[in-house]
C-alpha cells in the first residue's frame, strides 16, 4: 500500500516537472516541488501502526535533487516572468 502511494507521488512529481519544462509553467513546477517535498518528508519518518517501517534509501537523494532543481527552475521562470512584464507595452499588460 505504501509503495504504491510513493510510486504515484514520484510519478506525479516527475511528470509535472517535465510538463513544467515543456510548457514553461510555474504552476506545474510548483506542483512538482510539492510532490517532491512530500516524498522527502515521507523518507524522513514513516511508521505503520503494526510496527512496520518503510524506507527506501534511494528516494531521499533523488527527491532532494529534484527539490533543488525545481527551486532553481522556479526562480528562473519568475525572473523571466518579471522581465516579460517590463518589456510588454502597458496596454498589453
Amino acid at each position: 500500500m505504501l509503495e504504491s502511494i510513493f510510486i504515484l507521488i514520484v510519478a506525479i512529481g516527475f511528470v509535472s516537472f517535465v510538463l513544467a519544462i515543456m510548457e514553461q509553467s510555474m504552476v506545474f513546477s510548483a506542483v512538482s516541488l510539492l510532490m517532491w517535498i512530500i516524498t522527502l518528508a515521507g523518507q524522513l519518518y514513516i511508521e505503520v501502526p503494526t510496527d512496520t517501517a518503510y524506507s527506501e534509501p534511494a528516494l531521499f537523494p533523488l527527491s532532494l535533487g529534484f527539490i533543488i532543481i525545481n527551486i532553481i527552475w522556479l526562480s528562473i521562470n519568475f525572473m523571466k516572468f518579471r522581465e516579460d512584464d517590463r518589456t510588454r507595452p502597458p496596454h498589453l499588460r
